[in-house]
């Protein structure tokens, strides 16, 4: 716990100047055109819903069977092409992501019938070792349909400076006995 504390401290006193030298973001995707039904947004929500219940059940598999064959999960970490390497990434950060509650918010859609953007902000809170936020990133998922279903083709997580400063912190701090 005083090693979390002293994280926390540090991100605390460093987050101010990390923010400052954020580029500012593109913020056209606020007002891209939505042509989506809301049959569509629905199933849409229901893909990132569904998504967020395998990764906290620890079901890599299951997570990565909503993407399509070829499709890319990108991160500040890396990137994944196809299903076998996306359930393997999260696989390899499961100390990271275990007993956590990933929630997804403010959805915001754009698209056709066709092709959707859908662009939410992911809230992570810690769910077994305390009641914790643990962070929080910008997500921006787009699909495909195909043969009549939503395909996630590519997930895009931007993680907000904070929680990529606590990650980088953790995964490179000595593990402890």
């Amino acid at each position: 716990m005083p090693f979390e504390r002293a994280v926390l401290a540090a991100l605390a006193f460093m987050a101010p100047a990390m923010a400052a030298a954020q580029p500012s973001p593109d913020t056209a995707y606020i007002t891209e055109r939505n042509g989506l039904s809301v049959k569509d947004q629905a199933a849409l929500r229901q893909v990132i819903v569904r998504l967020n219940h395998a990764l906290d059940a620890a079901d890599y598999d299951l997570y990565a069977s909503f993407f399509g064959e070829d499709a890319e999960f990108i991160s500040d970490f890396g990137t994944a092409r196809g299903r076998d390497a996306i359930a393997a990434a999260l696989e390899q950060s499961r100390p990271f992501i275990t007993g956590k509650r990933h929630v997804a918010a403010n959805f915001l859609f754009s698209g056709d019938e066709s092709r959707a953007e859908v662009t939410t902000y992911l809230i992570v809170f810690e769910r077994t070792a305390s009641v914790d936020y643990v962070g929080s990133a910008l997500n921006t998922d787009t699909f495909e349909k195909r043969d009549g279903e939503w395909a996630l083709i590519r997930h895009n997580s931007v993680l907000d400076p904070s929680t990529k400063a606590a990650m980088q912190a953790m995964m490179s701090a000595p593990a402890q006995d």
